[in-house]
């Protein structure tokens, strides 16, 4: 089966609009006014909300018109596509478990190796130096704890 490319962008205008949707009821069920210290919380998601469903309208009427039968993506397309996808399903995985450092250290490893072709030591220093960055950054500037995983509380961070 062959996906159109004006199938697939009624789908993406679609969950656009349940998305949009959603944020405006989540939205109105808080204050969405301006008060005398500033904007309420449901301020800024009610006026994102409506953008975001504007566009979707936007879309769904863009892909509604008549037009040429595009497939969506060929073979080498989507498969680029999945090399790119699959690995970072794979990366959310592995933070529930793990936190962030190790398994981003180990994704912008295999990125850099798989498609900026650097070799594997090469990558491996990006990986460890840039998770030691984002370490120094957020932990001990900023002090925003990031999530950790087993092996940064068995080194007692």
């Amino acid at each position: 089966m062959v996906l159109s490319r004006r199938t697939l962008e009624i789908a993406t205008a679609s969950t656009l609009a349940a998305f949009a949707g959603t944020v405006i009821a989540g939205s109105l069920q808080l204050d969405t006014g301006w008060a005398a210290t500033g904007p309420q919380s449901g301020y800024a998601p009610l006026r994102l909300g409506v953008l975001l469903l504007a566009v979707s309208v936007l879309l769904l009427l863009q892909a509604a018109r008549p037009a040429a039968h595009e497939v969506f993506a060929t073979r080498e397309q989507l498969a680029r596509s999945l090399s790119l996808l699959l690995p970072t399903l794979l990366l959310v995985a592995a933070m529930t478990f793990l936190g962030i450092y190790l398994p981003g250290a180990i994704y912008l490893a295999f990125m850099a190796r798989r498609h900026g072709g650097w070799s594997w030591p090469r990558a491996a220093i990006l990986g460890a130096a840039t998770t030691i960055l984002f370490f120094l950054i957020f932990e001990l500037w900023f002090g925003v704890p990031l999530a950790k995983g087993p092996i940064e509380h068995g080194l007692g961070f």
